[in-house]
């Protein structure tokens, strides 16, 4: 079985990306997330956190590890390449894979409707509606997500940002968020 490290800003990112990781895979895998507290907290110590990836398998690393942060409004590719300098100089038995996700991971979230209403019906009976704007544009997607999910009588809470991720359609998320494939085929290439 592989064994990814995923370091991430938080709880909600925890829930939200072990599953798409495994809905990325076909195979088992064992997820070890760090969340770190915002991203702030995990751009001072994610070398750190890398590290504790060493030995973390029965004495050897993990097979393969990725950094995983919002994007903000800011640029993905510089905010890559400030990240990768702060390791430039290490050497790690596994390789490191930074995703920059644009805006945020409610994004993702949102580009299935037919996910989020499964989950609200579950919850609340109700059914949302599609949202039909460039994702990637949308500035603040978390507030976005909270809005149609109180509309829908079910608060945001990382349980509801799991169950979302674990009825996302991978199809659907690429053709909405065509950053998504990146995500995608850096969690397949092994």
């Amino acid at each position: 079985m592989a064994v990814y490290g995923i370091i991430v800003e938080g709880s909600y990112d925890e829930a939200a990306l072990i599953e798409l990781i495994k809905e990325c895979i076909s195979d088992d895998v064992q997820i070890i997330p760090r969340p770190c507290g915002g991203k702030d907290r995990l751009g001072k110590i994610f070398p750190s956190l890398l590290e504790s990836f060493r030995y973390i398998k029965q004495g050897s690393s993990v097979d393969k590890a990725f950094i995983i942060r919002d994007a903000d409004g800011k640029d993905p590719k510089a905010i890559e390449m400030n990240m990768k300098s702060k390791i430039a100089k290490q050497n790690y038995p596994f390789e490191v894979k930074f995703i920059i996700i644009v805006q945020k991971l409610e994004t993702w979230l949102l580009a299935d409707e037919k996910a989020i209403s499964n989950v609200t019906q579950t919850r609340s009976g109700r059914t949302v509606s599609r949202v039909n704007e460039n994702l990637e544009s949308i500035v603040n997607p978390k507030e976005k997500l909270q809005d149609i999910l109180s509309n829908a009588g079910v608060p945001y809470t990382a349980a509801v940002a799991r169950e979302i991720a674990k009825e996302l359609n991978k199809s659907t998320i690429e053709y909405r968020c065509p950053r998504f494939k990146e995500f995608h085929q850096a969690v397949i290439d092994c």
